[in-house]
């Protein structure tokens, strides 16, 4: 008679490589749709869900020894480098317009 053993250190794995490829899904929705959509802001917020998936999953990892805990860090490293650099989301700020001169006081 066999007694199944349940892997704890294998499921964390897969968790990263599911968050690995959720935050690069949500990168990609992010960087490559339109400003203020829809499915820019799905991505957004796929993005930021995967982070704190990869966190919480390789330090589980981390935990068990695992290789893994490496590549969800090195993942997080990659997917802020992504949101931040470049050709970002960020909403222009209108200056506003000047009607009159300044008062001297």
């Amino acid at each position: 008679m066999s007694i199944a053993h349940f892997n704890f250190c294998g499921v964390f794995e897969m968790l990263v490589m599911f968050f690995q490829t959720f935050g690069v899904m949500g990168l990609f929705l992010y960087r490559l749709t339109a400003h203020h959509s829809y499915w820019s802001n799905v991505g957004r917020y796929g993005v930021i869900l995967a982070l704190f998936g990869l966190g919480i999953s390789g330090a589980l990892c981390g935990r068990h020894d695992s290789e893994f805990a490496l590549f969800a860090g090195g993942t997080m490293t990659l997917l802020l480098i992504g949101m931040t650099i470049g050709n970002s989301n960020i909403d222009a700020v209108d200056a506003m317009p000047s009607f009159g001169e300044a008062e001297a006081a």
